[in-house]
Formats: C-alpha cells, structure tokens, sequence
C-alpha cells in the first residue's frame, strides 16, 4: 500500500514510521512542514517522496502521483509552553491541511482517511484548539473516514512538554515541580508502544468511523505515588488546594468502542519501568 503520514516529524510519526518500515513493505510518502529538517526522515523516504507543505494547496499537487491507499493524519498544532496560542497555526494544520489533502485527492483511486483526533474534543469545545480538532472529525466522518480518540502518551526520547517527562526531568534536576491541576485530577497515559500497535492494526484492518485508543484512568497523584516507587529519583510535588483545578476527563459515548483485536500491554508500572531503565 501506498501511505501518506502528514505531520511526520513529530514524535507519534516517527514512531509509527520507523515501525512501518522495519515490519511492512509498504510505501511511504511523507508530509512535513515547510523548511523542515528531514534528515531523519530520508532513510524512510526519497527526498520525492517527502512533501514540504506550506500552508497552500499548490504545495500538494504532486500527491496525485503518488496513488495514495491511507491518509494517516498525525499533523497536529497543540498550544502550549513550547508553541504559542499562535490562530493561523492552529487553524491551518488542525483543520485546513486535512480539507487540502481531501481537495488534492478528489476523483482519484479509493482511499482510506485515518485521523488521530484527541479527547480534548469531548470535554474543551471552547477552545480554538478543540474546535478545529472537532471539525476536522466531523468532516472525515462526513466523508466516510476514520477517526480515533486518542489520550496523553509517553515513551522513550519523546521531546514534548509531557507529564512523565516533567517529572523525570523535575526528579533529575532534584527541582520541586509545582502542579497546576489537583491531585485528584484525572489522565489516562498510554505508552508509546501500545499506541504504535493500534496505529498498526488501523491501517491493516478497516475500523468502525470512530474508536478510542484508551487505557485504565488514575488520578495525577497515583502517577505521582507510581512514578516515586519506580524511579530512583523521587520528584518533590507541591499541589495546589484540594478541589481546586480538579480536572476530570470527559466522558465518551459508551458506544464508541476500542480498535479492534487491541488491548494496551502496559500498564503505567510497566511502562514506566521500561523507560526509566532504557
């Protein structure tokens, strides 16, 4: 098969690209922001098979040729104390660089649209970040697309501003990290490596139009307590007053199922052993 990974610089990509490459024979052409460097990249893809996007749809037109089979959207503008809350970025690789691609591909050979979205969408559709992120869902489920509710991830040299690398940073530098949210404040944390193999199972077998990629919810202090009796660094955490900027994660339609044949290997005591030991 011939797949397009949009975003294919960021850590969920490369992952799920290096993967593809050492276990399948599938072609991969791969989307990138323009004046990215790839240098990462060209041992998966030849430099015609790395598109440089620049925010117009002129910039696509040589995906045709490429007789795309699956669209696998990864490309995401997340705000936070990395990236500004920045409209036009959120806007444009949110929602109108999956809307070009679709555009581009209009009357060429049947293809598959598979979209990681994430539970933001459920629970915050005030932000500009969960609006675009919602609509870019609506419309691939419009069009017969697939789309896939994914929660918070870690793993392994992974260089976004995360919570387990928070604390192994904070723990590291002997820092006290001081929390915004409650201690009784809900995430679900799923290691890399079981995201990879539902990613994988995706793309090899055609889903229902909306699956969640989800594992078991803790509280921020059960992360805390788990990370503190696995690493040989504890982090010293300062919690803001009980009940204030307690976050509870949104709930999903009961009927919005899992991605067939998976279920997560790790759970956050494995996971985390793996990586802090790596």
């Amino acid at each position: 098969m011939n797949i397009l990974i949009t975003g294919a610089n960021g850590y969920l990509a490369k992952k799920l690209i290096k993967e593809l490459a050492s276990k399948t024979k599938h072609n991969l052409t791969l989307l990138v922001r323009k004046d990215s460097n790839v240098n990462d990249l060209q041992r998966y893809a030849n430099n015609d098979g790395i598109i440089f996007y620049d925010g117009s749809i002129e910039s696509l037109k040589f995906l045709k040729q490429f007789k795309i089979d699956i669209v696998f959207h990864l490309a995401n503008y997340y705000p936070d104390i990395k990236r500004l809350h920045d409209p036009v970025e959120i806007i444009g690789s949110n929602f109108l660089l999956i809307a070009n691609i679709i555009s581009t591909l209009e009357n060429t050979n049947n293809y598959r649209i598979i979209n990681i979205s994430s539970y933001v969408t459920v629970g915050d559709q005030n932000s500009l970040y969960g609006i675009t992120k919602q609509a870019a869902q609506n419309y691939i489920s419009i069009i017969g697309g697939e789309n896939y509710i994914l929660y918070d991830t870690y793993g392994a040299n992974d260089p976004r501003s995360k919570l387990i690398n928070s604390l192994i940073y904070h723990s590291k530098a002997k820092e006290k990290l001081k929390m915004k949210k409650s201690k009784n404040s809900q995430i679900k944390l799923i290691y890399i490596k079981d995201v990879i193999s539902a990613f994988m199972l995706a793309i090899e077998k055609q889903q229902q139009s909306i699956c969640k990629i989800s594992t078991e919810t803790l509280t921020l202090k059960e992360v805390i307590d788990t990370f503190n009796n696995i690493s040989k660094q504890e982090v010293n955490v300062e919690w803001p007053e009980d009940k204030v900027n307690q976050y509870i994660l949104p709930e999903i339609d009961q009927n919005i199922k899992g991605v067939e044949g998976w279920k997560p290997r790790y759970n956050l005591v494995t996971g985390l052993t793996e990586l802090l030991r790596s």
